[in-house]
């Protein structure tokens, strides 16, 4: 028995096996770097040893004792690991190195346990000394905590790479669609625009829309969908009136909304999502509602300070990230910055970070249109400020004044006609 044994998890034989078969066999060595780390050992002299072999291998060096030793001499650590015989000791441990994933396994399973009990440690730590700190920041921080060490754990399975003929052979899956040919569940949304051309009510719309089971767009029908909507910036009065009219407009149409379908939360202090109080009170809601879409914004609202850089936003995104990784797709509402852009027309694309630009993967945003039609009524450009990442339908153009504050309209529409369904849709290819 080692007399450390009462101390934190760990199985030193096992670790001598898993630097013994890799002293002995390539193969052993390509298995123990695809699954353990050199954090996972408990020595530190084991730690150098793994650093040490793997170092090699990825010099493109052969490995054996001999070569280790010299290395090891080269860079002043034979010392610390415990001289040439223990190389031998590590050779002599290991029975073979066809069990390389049995040693490699108990290694990480008693590091997972240390991790845990570190985690554990720090968060009893900060509960008993962070005097002033909020008690759900503190919860928020030990989920996170805890998560951080369930998301180091390595599967069982080697991560394979597919060859081609692999690749090929794996049937595509179905879309998974939340709105057919617009939205697919987990996709990522930011919509931008110009003050005063209706793009929070164009934003409601498509909340309450798709929660009633109407094309957002097009106007037919779909399956109804559960609809978070976060409004942290309106009154919960000022939300009322703008959603009251389309929730009734949704019953006319014969298509009335479950009261389990759209969900309203009215924060108009505005959020800060990098503070751990704020997103647990977000993310609780998303665990317990459980939606399929979550429209969000204004983005200047969800912090509170501007997010000019990359370390500002990380944090915003990291959480919506966490909402779209509950199956969610994510809508947020951002306001257009104020560069001019090229033809000397404003830049649609969002104010604040270039991080913004590369998150979502789909970018619009509107602009009144410049044609002799929109003299007769709001008319407005649905304009990419992204590349799509897949084939859509999202609209070219919209007209207000129909059934809806919204319909798509073909580019050059005559606007005394009728306004045909399913007309003007973007197809990109």
């Amino acid at each position: 028995m080692n007399d450390d044994t009462l101390l934190e998890p760990h199985d030193i034989t096992a670790e001598q096996c898993v630097l013994g078969a890799m002293l002995i066999s390539h193969a052993a060595v390509e298995t123990a770097m695809s699954r353990v780390t050199a954090g996972d050992f408990y020595r530190p002299a084991h730690q150098i040893l793994f650093e040490t072999i793997t170092n090699l291998v990825r010099a493109g060096e052969p490995v054996d004792a001999a070569i280790v030793l010299a290395r090891l001499q080269a860079d002043g650590n034979l010392a610390r690991v415990g001289g040439a015989l223990y190389l031998h000791t590590l050779i002599e441990t290991c029975p073979t190195p066809a069990n390389i994933r049995h040693y490699t396994a108990i290694v990480r399973e008693r590091a997972v346990r240390r991790r845990l009990i570190r985690a554990a440690q720090s968060i009893a730590h900060r509960a008993y000394t962070a005097d002033g700190e909020d008690a759900i920041g503190l919860a928020e921080h030990a989920v996170r905590e805890f998560e951080a060490v369930r998301d180091l754990e390595l599967s069982e399975d080697d991560a394979s790479t597919p060859t081609i003929k692999e690749f090929l052979e794996v049937k595509d899956e179905e879309y998974d669609w939340i709105v057919p040919g617009l939205l697919e569940r987990g996709d990522r949304m930011i919509l931008t625009g110009t003050e005063g051309l209706g793009k929070s009510t164009l934003f409601r719309q498509l909340a309450v829309t798709i929660a009633a089971g109407i094309h957002p767009f097009d106007h037919t029908p779909i399956t109804p969908r559960r609809v978070l909507i976060v409004d942290a910036e309106n009154t919960p009065t000022h939300v009322r009136r703008k959603i009251r009219p389309l929730v009734a407009q949704a019953e006319l149409q014969g298509h009335p909304i479950s009261e389990t379908n759209l969900w309203l939360e009215t924060r108009p202090e505005g959020l800060d999502l990098a503070n751990d109080r704020d997103v647990s009170w977000l993310l609780r809601r998303v665990s317990l509602i459980r939606p399929d879409v979550v429209c969000l914004g204004p983005l200047y609202r969800l912090a509170p300070r501007a997010l000019n850089s990359d370390d500002e936003v990380a944090p915003i995104l990291a959480v919506l990230n966490m909402i779209r990784s509950k199956g969610a797709c994510v809508l947020l509402e951002a306001h257009a910055g104020h560069a001019i852009g090229v033809g000397g027309r404003r830049d649609l694309r969002p104010r604040g970070s270039s991080a913004l630009l590369g998150w979502p993967e789909f970018g619009y945003g509107i602009r009144r249109a410049d044609t002799e039609e929109a003299k007769y009524r709001r008319v407005v450009d649905l304009e990419s400020w992204r590349g799509d990442r897949d084939e859509r339908e999202w609209p070219e153009r919209l007209a207000a004044g129909g059934t809806w504050p919204w319909t798509a309209v073909q580019i050059g529409f005559d606007p005394s006609a009728s306004w045909p369904q399913s007309t003007g849709l973007r197809s990109v290819s």
